[in-house]
């Protein structure tokens, strides 16, 4: 029977080397402690707790998603957007969107009615290149933002178990108790189009919810609050950006 590769031998090399003077026994077991004890410095690595270390952030650059040497103005489009009933969807998207493109890039963001869409299923949409080649050509925008925002609200409301002290025995108890609640949620599409030649460059999808406590909350205040935390996305598909990771130093 041919004999079988040493797994030690490959994750291990400096181990695969046997004094022939040791016993069969003897060497399994040298190998067996030398690689539990590199498996112990692959856990301490991995959970630095279990050694001296110190956590410290390290600023890393973050490459835009789309090549944007040539752009300098962009234009935003309507989007695809459902009726609410307490907010105007395409309308509020679109001030967002130009808002924190002006904000967090160099471009010129183009001050115009933002040009409607055709009315067809959006897999054709997103390869009508005449349309977005028409529109770039229209408003000499290098670059074409547009896509698809839904906003919803549904009731939340249940009941729920809470802890609570007895008026009368001072003891702690749990009672029951109806709580009214409002879940909202923003699902947002986000297309970019080449002006030039309206060829579709990306795309990027985004859900967020929260509940919020009570039937009277601002729905256009909590819009805006779910849609800010897409801007660090929106911005930067065409914009450098930094983020911050966690490294550790080990002291010891």
């Amino acid at each position: 029977m041919p004999r079988l590769p040493d797994p030690s031998r490959d994750a291990f090399p400096a181990l695969a080397h046997t004094p022939p003077s040791l016993p069969p026994g003897r060497t399994r077991a040298r190998r067996g402690t030398a690689a539990l004890a590199a498996l112990m410095t692959l856990l301490v690595a991995a959970h630095p707790a279990l050694a001296g270390s110190i956590e410290v952030g390290v600023d890393l650059p973050v490459p835009a998603r789309i090549n944007t040497r040539n752009v300098k103005t962009i234009l935003v489009a309507r989007f695809l957007a459902p009726e609410h009933a307490s907010v105007d969807v395409g309308k509020e998207i679109v001030r967002w969107v130009r808002r924190e493109l002006a904000k967090g890039t160099r471009f010129q963001i183009l001050d115009v009615e933002p040009p409607a869409l055709p009315e067809q299923p959006i897999a054709d949409l997103l390869r009508n290149d005449v349309f977005w080649k028409h529109l770039g050509e229209e408003f000499g925008a290098d670059l074409i933002v547009s896509g698809r925002a839904v906003f919803t609200t549904a009731d939340r409301s249940a009941f729920v178990q809470e802890d609570a002290i007895s008026a009368v025995t001072g003891q702690k108890i749990r009672r029951t108790r109806f709580v009214e609640r409002e879940e909202y949620g923003l699902e947002t599409n986000l297309w970019f189009f080449k002006g030039a030649n309206g060829a579709f460059l990306y795309e990027d999808t985004f859900h967020n919810r929260q509940v919020y406590e009570g039937k009277s909350n601002d729905a256009l205040q909590i819009f805006f609050n779910l849609a800010d935390r897409l801007v660090p996305d929106l911005v930067g598909v065409v914009a450098p950006q930094r983020r911050t990771e966690s490294r550790f130093i080990f002291d010891e």
